[in-house]
């Protein structure tokens, strides 16, 4: 019973600092991009740039519910990772997957993680 607890305190951490690093790097890549450029300086149409970067934003949001509410913030993050790679595929014309795997799945893991640390601990009572 306290072997499970730890794991669960364990994923639930790694969970956390995974989500803090992902926001981290994404919000530092598109303020840098909006002080350096403006919108256009993220895709070649400022409208792609807003929904990317509100998109980011929210998905950051998201991570810090998850830090009070891991299964509800989990759940947002799962859905919001999902809305982002589907808005990669279609704005992304050259290459449609790389940026997926690199936007939208590290996201969508850390909302998994945030879920399944919650499912663990519903298990034992």
């Amino acid at each position: 019973m306290k072997n499970n607890q730890n794991q669960n305190n364990t994923l639930m951490w790694f969970a956390r600092i995974c989500g803090v690093i992902i926001s981290g790097i994404w919000l530092y890549q598109i303020i840098s991009a909006l002080v350096g450029g403006g919108f256009q300086a993220l895709h070649h149409r400022p409208t792609n740039g807003i929904i990317l970067f509100l998109l980011i934003a929210s998905l950051s949001i998201g991570v810090l519910i998850a830090w009070k509410q891991p299964l509800a913030g989990g759940k947002f993050i799962i859905v919001l990772s999902v809305l982002l790679s589907i808005f990669i595929y279609f704005s992304n014309l050259d290459n449609r997957f790389i940026p997926i795997l690199y936007q939208g799945l590290p996201f969508f893991l850390v909302g998994l993680l945030f879920t399944q640390s919650q499912a663990n601990k519903q298990e034992e009572g």
